[in-house]
């Protein structure tokens, strides 16, 4: 029975790879500026949290996840309440797989500024079991009314059905 059960969630649960799938949520990139220039920023600017943040987002472009985890995590120590550096740091975790309550919290902080941290959210719920919760991040998503990714919501949905 238990047998029975996991293959049916897993059925439902989405694929592992499917925040690698999404684009960087808009607002995190960094138009014309290399890894160098970030870094060069970063030295200068010792206490910004975000620069700390675009190399971060730097990384996870590049799938460099562990460096994207510390540059993330030494931008949340400088400013705990920024909204990139916790999306930042959900997202890397999610792309890792390490769906722990940590990504989830990170990336529910930064849903409010970033509507696509909903996803994140989502994929974290799915693989936890937590199919009902997974399908409000993408209802949640919806919700926001951002247009960039709507029919890859409206496919989630149908899989957390």
């Amino acid at each position: 029975m238990r047998i029975a059960l996991l293959a049916a969630f897993s059925l439902l649960t989405l694929p592992a790879q499917t925040i690698s799938d999404l684009p960087l949520p808009s607002g995190t990139e960094q138009p014309g500026q290399s890894l160098v220039q970030l870094w060069a920023t970063a030295a200068r600017n010792p206490k910004s949290a975000e620069a700390r943040a675009n190399i971060s987002f730097a990384m996870l472009s590049i799938n460099r996840l562990q460096q994207a985890e510390w540059a993330a995590r030494e931008s949340l120590e400088l400013d705990p309440a920024s909204a990139r550096a916790q999306l930042a740091l959900g997202w890397t975790l999610a792309r890792r797989y390490q769906y722990t309550a940590e990504a989830l919290d990170c990336l529910r902080r930064a849903a409010h500024s970033f509507p696509e941290a909903h996803f994140g959210a989502a994929d974290v719920l799915a693989h936890q079991g937590a199919v009902a919760e997974a399908r409000a991040e993408v209802e949640a998503y919806l919700a926001t009314g951002a247009p960039e990714h709507r029919n890859v919501a409206e496919k989630w949905l149908k899989l957390l059905n």
